[in-house]
């Protein structure tokens, strides 16, 4: 189990969240996937390569463009997504 302070562990698990629902919601690039959210390529770039965990602003972010609650995110719970991205997220992770 991750302790309160792992945060090299916990960036490695937003990161692998992030690809597979950018993955899911069709963006094969990064970039676009910032730039449709308002969110500089340069500040998400790092995120989802699991190098530093992603500041509240880019959170909430993509929270407002595609729905991606925070509890998904940062705690691996699905339930708040809507069924649609829930079922394609399970899609790319089972196919990679």
């Amino acid at each position: 189990m991750r302790g309160p302070f792992d945060t090299d562990s916990l960036a490695k698990e937003v990161a692998a969240r992030l690809r597979a629902t950018r993955l899911a919601l069709g963006y094969k690039t990064q970039a676009q996937f910032a730039e449709t959210a308002g969110v500089l390529p340069t500040a998400y770039s790092p995120v989802e390569k699991g190098v530093r965990l992603m500041s509240l602003q880019i959170a909430l972010s993509l929270y407002d463009t595609y729905g991606i609650t925070l509890d998904w995110l940062y705690r691996g719970d699905r339930s708040g997504l809507r069924a649609s991205l829930r079922d394609e997220i399970r899609r790319v992770e089972t196919a990679e």
